[in-house]
């Protein structure tokens, strides 16, 4: 009987690790909060710009209802959105150091988005700690994306940052610095 019972043990908790593993690396997961990573690069001018975030899923939730008019959101999860160059950059004008920084998004009541760019790489923002404002143009795509995703593509001699979240789509452009 005690033989049975530790093979049926045995077997409930082989079965729990292999569902465990299977919704992390499968991307299956139970919850619309497992942790996840990514990174996207591009070159600009003479340098590098990087970002680095953490990469939600939405689930059922609603963007709608999670982002209040505002309120900075930080553009992924555990740990701050991080950009980081090797060269200048220029925001419609306004000028970035290279350097690490932590980046925020903020809507206000009419849908206008603003990139916020903080010396702090922690959250919640601290509104003392943004160096950089930026405008963000905003739309709404018809093919929602469940996994958070920010790329950084080549634009002329500049790039472009899109954030892509649900039908959420953000989008800045930057050139080096003159």
């Amino acid at each position: 009987m005690k033989k049975a019972l530790a093979v049926l043990v045995a077997g409930v908790l082989l079965l729990g690790v292999a569902w465990v593993l299977s919704n992390r690396y499968l991307g299956t997961a139970a919850t619309a909060h497992d942790p996840g990573e990514d990174e996207t690069s591009v070159a600009v001018g003479k340098g590098k710009v990087t970002v680095h975030y953490g990469t939600p899923t939405l689930g059922k939730r609603n963007l709608d209802e999670m982002i209040k008019p505002g309120l900075a959101w930080f553009m992924g999860m555990n740990n701050p959105t991080t950009l980081e160059t090797t060269v200048g950059l220029d925001f419609d004008g306004k000028k970035l150091a290279p350097g690490k920084y932590a980046i925020f998004a903020r809507p206000d009541e009419q849908r206008n988005w603003t990139l916020l760019v903080s010396s702090a790489i922690e959250r919640p923002l601290n509104p003392s700690t943004v160096v950089l404002e930026a405008p963000l143009r905003f739309a709404k795509d018809g093919a929602p994306q469940d996994l958070l995703k920010i790329t950084l593509e080549k634009a002329g001699d500049g790039g472009s940052m899109t954030v892509a979240w649900g039908t959420y789509r953000l989008q800045a452009t930057f050139k080096p610095a003159a």
